[in-house]
């Protein structure tokens, strides 16, 4: 009796509502006049007589009950409540019981009750004022909430918390919490079990447990980086399930490198599959990508598809085994130390989690997560159509968020077929809207300038449509702004050494003068070469298909117009790359005319006539002094780097058990140049290679995995060597033109 009135004292009229809402409060305040109860109390209730209705209240106050036919707090328990607290306020002040009937105990020392239920509230107010009132709420274990926040949306709450977004926290005598992400409002009382959700979940909701989580971290219980370990704790995997799967996985593609691809059964796409889920099942999305990748690339093997492409298909299969190797030596499970039905060794304390956190890293993940960043100001740039091999296309829109110069890109996708309708056409053809509530088609969205609230994205910038996002439009967009104009790059040269080496891609490319564009009928290329003011070449290319007709034919007659009306600047936005020559290329999703009026006004810019570069012929067809030495010397490594891929191509197709005494005696070639060039891992590489196929034919057991490990790490020197001399050779393009 003595908690139940120690507890009914301190309620207020805010712990009320927390329990109930305020109408049934302000309803049980008026009815509270008209009453005059008769109250009896047990040992751990009070039996509250109304004229209405009979109302037992009970500590915690959620569990009172009340003889009309509603389930929750209704208004004559909250009547109730209000009037034993003035009862009990006034036998406070005048020493006696509350009218009604008391149960005339009395205490071990004989003392009224009401003494006790005093001290009680002394103690209360006492401990309220150390800030321990809610110490049940602080005292909930992270664990717990966040097993109730069941995996995603406990992502989806650090995520917030990373943005810097927690949800607003009110402390009285109820705590309450509002999310906004869930159009949510939490009430935590004490007890706890008392505590209210608007989703009128009477356990742990994922709701209430964000709302203890935002409030420890207000107090300062618990800090985000012991919330962000508990998100990397959560998933563990099945050692020996992993160890199984990547051990699979290594065995198959250990045969196929044995046997060749030129001796492939068409069953291997079959096999592919079975192991992709087989991965998926261990949980490593990974290894189910890459096994599905592998899968398809036979596919157009056996089909015999123009599209199909050995040397990427080597690369594939090496990267896989060596994904599957690395989860194997994770899950501490390696078929050389094992028989094929033994366990993973048994793991010492502290093992087990260290294996799970490498496993974690290899693992992947089965898709990206969208998290809160805020307010973007974004700049539409343009859209461009895409088709896929798996039955989907749509469209990719790409915006600029100019505060932060970063590229964001939001995908509408959709199946390309339908039953008797055949491919829908594009969303901007259809005069469809805009997403984020703007008001616009989606042909007019890549024109526009706007603000998008509470936007989320994946980590590689892919926006996000989500009830909780929406857009403001600002204006249209202008490249003459000065925000937008700095990111024009005007300079080729800073573009390639300060923007594209350091692992950018989309970028906005200005450009003064060009030549008449080319179509290569031989390898079906289209080539445009455009000029920045000191004469730097940048090269507007793309191979011609079916998706690229029309983009094609759109810059042909691009260039022609020109010629007849031309323009002082032109404004190209695309990807950046490099192409086999070392040229510096862009892929044009978007060209821009006459909307960087006034940025350029310090430029002596031509008149975009068909250019004359003023290189000359013989600057453009060779290099002399020492630029020329330079150039032969990558050009002699560009030559070796072929070869040895061809090599490895040979190997891959003959298969280890048949390699002819030509293939053997070109690796070991290969492996002289390496060292002649400087290339003096790849040449260690190649002799490995030649030793242990050499040795095979002196045993009567051999192990195809040694040759599969060096060919995959030739095949990443061999990679890096291509990309660092496609580094080198543009910038010698590079500095051949601008001087």
């Amino acid at each position: 009796m003595d908690t139940l009135k120690a507890l009914i004292r301190n309620v207020d009229d805010d712990y009320l509502t927390g329990i109930s809402n305020k109408g049934t409060v302000k309803r049980a305040a008026r009815d509270l006049e008209a009453e005059s109860p008769s109250l009896t109390w047990t040992e751990e209730e009070a039996a509250v007589a109304l004229k209405e209705e009979n109302c037992i209240i009970r500590s915690p106050l959620t569990d009172s009950a009340c003889s009309c036919p509603s389930r929750s707090i209704c208004r004559h328990i909250v009547t109730a409540i209000l009037w034993l607290k003035r009862e009990l306020e006034n036998e406070g002040q005048t020493g006696q019981e509350p009218e009604g009937g008391s149960s005339q105990e009395e205490s071990a020392e004989g003392k009224p009750e009401t003494d006790a239920a005093g001290r009680m509230e002394a103690v209360s107010e006492t401990t309220a004022e150390k800030g321990e009132r809610f110490q049940e709420i602080l005292d909930i274990p992270a664990e717990k909430l966040k097993r109730a926040c069941k995996g995603s949306r406990y992502g989806k709450f650090l995520a917030h918390m990373r943005a810097g977004a927690l949800p607003p926290v009110e402390e009285s005598s109820v705590i309450t919490v509002t999310l906004p992400w869930d159009k949510a409002v939490v009430k935590l009382l004490l007890p706890f079990s008392g505590s209210s959700c608007t989703c009128h979940s009477r356990e742990l909701c994922v709701h209430k447990a964000q709302a203890v989580l935002a409030y420890q971290l207000t107090k300062k219980v618990i800090t985000p980086e012991q919330l962000e370990a508990l998100k990397e704790a959560e998933t563990s995997f099945d050692e020996a399930l992993v160890a199984r799967a990547a051990a699979a996985v290594c065995e198959t593609l250990c045969q196929q490198m044995r046997i060749g691809l030129s001796r492939q059964s068409s069953e291997e796409t079959e096999s592919l599959e079975h192991l992709a889920i087989i991965a998926h099942r261990a949980g490593l999305p990974a290894l189910e990508s890459g096994l599905r990748t592998l899968s398809g690339s036979f596919e157009q093997y056996f089909s015999r598809s123009a599209a199909f492409e050995g040397g990427e298909l080597l690369k594939r299969i090496l990267a896989v085994y060596r994904l599957a190797r690395e989860l194997e030596d994770a899950a501490g499970f390696r078929r050389a130390e094992n028989t094929k039905d033994s366990e993973p060794k048994t793991a010492v304390a502290g093992e087990t989690a260290q294996k799970n956190d490498k496993i974690r890293s290899l693992a992947g993940n089965f898709r990206d997560t969208y998290e809160p960043v805020g307010t973007l100001h974004l700049v539409a740039m343009g859209a461009r159509s895409f088709s896929g091999k798996a039955g989907y296309a749509g469209e990719i829109y790409y915006f600029l968020e100019t505060q932060q110069k970063r590229w964001y890109t939001w995908t509408d996708v959709r199946p390309t077929i339908y039953e008797g309708s055949g491919r829908k056409p594009p969303a901007t053809l259809g005069g469809a809207l805009a997403p984020w509530g703007l008001n616009a088609s989606r042909s007019e969205l890549q024109k526009l300038e706007f603000d998008l609230r509470n936007a989320k994205a994946a980590p590689g910038g892919r926006l996000s449509v989500s009830q909780e996002s929406r857009g403001e439009i600002i204006g249209i967009r202008s490249l003459a702004d000065e925000k937008t104009g700095r990111m024009i790059w005007w300079d080729f040269e800073k573009m390639l050494q300060e923007y594209f080496f350091g692992g950018q891609e989309l970028a906005l490319a200005g450009a003064v003068r060009w030549e008449k564009s080319v179509f290569d009928t031989v390898n079906q290329r289209f080539s445009w070469s455009v000029f920045d003011r000191e004469g730097r070449e940048l090269f507007i290319s793309l191979k011609y298909t079916k998706e690229e007709k029309m983009t094609v034919q759109l810059l042909e007659r691009m260039e022609k117009r020109l010629r007849g009306y031309p323009f002082e600047e032109i404004v190209f936005f695309g990807s950046l790359y490099l192409d086999e020559e070392g040229r510096f290329c862009l892929y044009p999703i978007e060209v821009f005319f006459g909307e960087t009026t006034g940025n350029q006004g310090a430029f002596s810019a031509s008149s975009g006539k068909t250019a004359d570069t003023g290189q000359g012929g013989k600057d453009r067809s060779a290099l002399s002094g020492s630029g020329g030495v330079l150039r032969e010397i990558l050009t002699s490594m560009k030559q070796y780097l072929q070869e040895a891929e061809r090599s490895l191509l040979d190997v891959f197709y003959c298969g280890m058990d048949s390699f002819s005494e030509e293939i053997l005696s070109g690796l070991l070639s290969l492996a002289e140049d390496g060292e002649r060039l400087g290339l003096h891992q790849a040449g260690k590489y190649f002799s490995r290679i030649a030793e242990l196929l050499q040795g095979k034919r002196h045993r009567m057991e051999f192990s195809p995995e040694p040759v599969i490990e060096t060919m995959e790490e030739l095949s990443g020197y061999i990679r890096a060597c291509r990309e660092k001399l496609s580094y080198d050779m543009a910038a010698c393009v590079m500095k051949r033109y601008g001087n």
